[in-house]
């Protein structure tokens, strides 16, 4: 038997035990070692996750390794592996264009299929990535967050040089930081409201930290960069943080929105139009695995620090809780099968 994680609606979590299947052609069962907890599986336990199909068993961040290839999958048993979670059509012009992430018929693991908070999952081995074998599982389980920074920053154009502000230095916006110093940044605010992540950011490499609680981060932002920053990254999706992601940017700056609202925002114009900002959306990833793997590898993108909870499975409910509770301890928690 196969135990799982089972979201029945919001706020009902159950542990629940599985028949394994059988392997159908092309699939590989991975034995699931860590799986992050994500702020869409806390929206999706709340109630709040705007694409969800219940019931499900949550977790799209993992670790794992290979336990049985079927056939026309080439993964040998005990392969350390990570896994792209996305599962689509294939046929699309997107997805023969490799922009997976806008396949019409896209479906996510933990989202609209169960996921990978379970003793065993089986997926598709054109979503199986191997990683080095040394690579922990739970630093293979932060490669997934580390591709959706790496597809924001391609999507931004950070490169070398850029001035960067990031609002919102929860997972994704801290390891947004650390790709773009990677990549050769070279000032980046941050911009919180929880002092223990702007500590964290400026641990990470973040050149100023502004808790705007307190303080002015337009006035912070024009002491660092008078003419205001090249990149805004707005990771909270307010309409309060949509204004002042404008009043940094500076003229002909890029505004990328990626945080999805759980409720309507309200968005002035007037800015975008006198600095002629450009306005980019960005959603999952797409052939940007590849980049993550050996950042996360390398070191170069530092995911232990971010790690702070971990749970077993029996416990997977708590796991869900705790990371929307608690957003000033609980910055990424990890379930371990």
């Amino acid at each position: 038997m196969v135990r799982a994680a089972w979201v029945r609606g919001p706020g009902i979590v159950e542990i629940v035990e599985r028949e394994p299947r059988a392997l159908a052609d092309g699939e590989v069962r991975l034995r699931v070692e860590a799986v992050g907890v994500c702020g869409s599986d806390v929206a999706l336990m709340a109630g709040r996750h705007p694409y969800a199909v219940y019931p499900v068993t949550p977790g799209h961040e993992l670790g794992a390794r290979v336990l049985e290839g079927g056939r026309e999958a080439p993964l040998a048993a005990g392969q350390r592996v990570t896994v792209r979670p996305l599962v689509t059509c294939g046929q699309c012009r997107a997805c023969r264009e490799g922009r997976l992430n806008h396949c019409p018929d896209v479906r996510v693991l933990g989202v609209h299929l169960d996921g990978g908070m379970a003793d065993e999952i089986i997926v598709p081995a054109s979503t199986v990535f191997t990683v080095p074998d040394d690579m922990p599982a739970e630093r293979a389980a932060m490669v997934e967050p580390t591709a959706v920074a790496v597809h924001l920053a391609n999507r931004a154009g950070i490169g070398r040089g850029t001035t960067l502000a990031i609002i919102g230095t929860g997972v994704i916006g801290l390891l947004a930081l650390q790709v773009a110093r990677a990549w050769g940044a070279r000032a980046i605010l941050a911009v919180d409201r929880v002092p223990e992540r702007l500590a964290l950011a400026e641990q990470l490499g973040a050149h100023r930290v502004v808790d705007n609680r307190t303080q002015d981060a337009a006035r912070e932002g024009n002491d660092m960069c008078p003419d205001g920053f090249d990149v805004v990254l707005d990771l909270v999706g307010t309409s309060a943080t949509l204004a002042s992601a404008q009043e940094l940017a500076r003229r002909g700056g890029t505004l990328v929105l990626v945080a999805l609202p759980h409720r309507p925002v309200t968005f002035d114009f007037e800015p975008l139009y006198r600095k002629e900002l450009t306005l980019c959306g960005t959603r999952l990833y797409a052939g940007d695995f590849a980049d993550a793997i050996p950042l996360v590898a390398s070191g170069r993108v530092a995911v232990d620090a971010l790690i702070t909870h971990r749970f077993p499975l029996d416990q997977a409910a708590r796991a869900l809780s705790l990371a929307g509770e608690a957003p000033a301890e609980a910055i990424k928690v990890i379930v371990n099968p």
